[in-house]
């Protein structure tokens, strides 16, 4: 058992739900991991994939199906169709594969998913002074996850990425906070430490970050982060 020989991840790309505010995503009538990339997500989308054939092809017409061996992406729409257009060849049912995996979901934010702030304090007064004394790492909402609720799923995929994609070359397509505590765990980062990186704010849309696989003599191999939050848009849409 390693780590894949090189490790990319992809934040999913503009979605309906980064137009909106928390309060406005929760009077929008679909669920949350239905959202769909907008036009200018695709487009980001489109910018992203030809970065990374420019990176381990050469060029712009680069099949990066041939380059990966495995695809992850969450089974949320904008993540599933972000790694779609990066891997235009590739399918979700038929070979060569994407796989979708709910571990890597974004947080459940459970009743905020449905109510505005506003509902929330009267449909469950006292809410909301709860979530400011436990504070954002720990408040789990009811119905959701807390922060250390998302991280024993990231625990979990460790241990399938170190089994299943060791010496492999693998990308994956997940969520802004999601990757931020992939961080926590892969760095050892501290809780006040991972709270910092959370508010400065989150990885970009489309963004890409890269690890790669360290050997260490006579210790346990670790990924070693080459590039972070490489946003190949900017400026250009």
């Amino acid at each position: 058992m390693g780590w894949p020989n090189m490790l990319v991840l992809v934040r999913h790309a503009e979605s309906e739900g980064n137009l909106r505010s928390a309060d406005e995503r929760a009077q929008f009538e679909m669920a949350t991991y239905a959202y769909a990339l907008t036009p200018r997500g695709r487009r980001q989308a489109e910018k992203t994939k030809e970065y990374l054939q420019l990176y381990f092809g050469g060029n712009n017409k680069y099949d990066l199906s041939l380059f990966f061996d495995v695809r992850y992406a969450s089974y949320y729409e904008r993540s599933r169709e972000t790694l779609q257009i990066i891997l235009p060849s590739a399918k979700f049912y038929e070979p060569p594969r994407l796989y979708e995996d709910p571990r890597l979901a974004e947080a459940q934010r459970g009743i905020y998913h449905t109510m505005t702030n506003d509902q929330i304090e009267e449909r469950f007064p006292g809410e909301l002074a709860r979530k400011a004394r436990e504070g954002l790492y720990h408040y789990r909402p009811l119905g959701g996850e807390n922060w250390p609720d998302v991280e024993l799923r990231i625990h979990s995929f460790l241990g399938t990425l170190s089994r299943d994609c060791d010496g492999k070359n693998v990308i994956m397509v997940v969520h802004g906070h999601w990757l931020i505590l992939f961080q926590r765990l892969i760095h050892h980062f501290s809780i006040a430490e991972v709270m910092a990186k959370y508010k400065a704010g989150v990885f970009e849309n489309a963004s890409i970050t890269i690890y790669k696989n360290k050997p260490v003599e006579g210790c346990h191999p670790h990924l070693e982060l080459v590039e972070e939050n490489i946003v190949p848009w900017k400026g250009l849409i």
